[in-house]
């Protein structure tokens, strides 16, 4: 019942969980609903693995704000397949990402607001939608003293020295009139609050899509970018002892175990 989705949306949002991940959370226990239930959705072969993790995580809360103990029982008890990926994670080669970058730069059909988001995450790393949801306060901040803070995805409040590389996209953001306070709000346009950051993840990735067929690269999608990046910035730092731990504090994660996934990536070319 809306009521009932309404109250278990703010009992969510009292764990500080990101809006986006309420979202997937609600929608995925309406699918639950409208396919037999909670435990018929974590048995059913046809959902991938990581769903299923995804219907599990948004069960538990449900199961603990409902207070159905029996069901949250039955739940446990079902043994998940590994998380496995259909596509494997793959990097771009160097020259490529170059080619994208010029790409980028010259194409007169990229709007400024996205050819500023496809900079930030092709010569930075950012992620898409810590970009998208960048306040237009924090980029003026940034631009005047040199460090650009945010709220990022987990509202984990992240800071980064900007430097030559990627301080004109902060330019071409600020330079960019009208009444916005998120950079997803420039990139949608008008859509409406609940639409505009989905919105805008279309439209970056579709410009970024049309730019892999222009240079026939195929699967070109924004955390493509970002893998590229750090696979990059590993590889730069060949025979470093401490370069993963480097890589954790450019990228400012959480954990270290985040860097250890770009490991055989970077010295791939090595052991060929």
């Amino acid at each position: 019942a809306p009521a009932q989705v309404t109250r278990f949306r703010a009992y969510l949002a009292e764990f500080a969980l990101a809006p986006g991940t309420i979202d997937i959370y609600v929608h995925q226990l309406k699918r639950a609903d409208e396919e037999g239930g909670i435990l018929a959705r974590l048995k059913s072969g046809a959902i991938a693995p990581k769903t299923k993790r995804l219907v599990r995580a948004a069960a538990r809360h449900y199961t603990t704000w409902s207070k159905n103990d029996k069901l949250r029982a039955a739940m446990e008890r079902i043994r998940l397949p590994a998380p496995r990926r259909q596509k494997a994670k793959v990097p771009l080669e160097k020259a490529a990402l170059f080619q994208v970058q010029d790409e980028i730069d010259s194409d007169p059909k990229i709007a400024p607001a996205v050819r500023a988001t496809l900079g930030l995450m092709a010569w930075r790393g950012f992620r898409l939608s810590d970009v998208l949801r960048m306040k237009r306060t924090e980029i003026k901040a940034a631009l005047k003293g040199g460090t650009l803070s945010y709220m990022a995805k987990g509202q984990r409040q992240l800071e980064f020295r900007v430097n030559a590389t990627w301080r004109e996209f902060l330019v071409l953001l600020d330079k960019q009139s009208g009444n916005w306070a998120r950079v997803e709000d420039l990139v949608a346009g008008s859509k409406t609050a609940k639409t505009r950051r989905a919105t805008a993840g279309r439209v970056v990735q579709r410009a970024l899509g049309r730019i892999g067929k222009r240079l026939a690269i195929g699967d070109l999608h924004p955390h493509r970018l970002r893998r590229t990046y750090c696979v990059e910035y590993l590889r730069a730092l060949t025979g470093d002892a401490e370069a993963l731990v480097k890589l954790q504090q450019h990228m400012q994660w959480a954990s270290l175990a985040t860097a250890m996934e770009y490991v055989d990536h970077a010295r791939g070319s090595a052991l060929e």
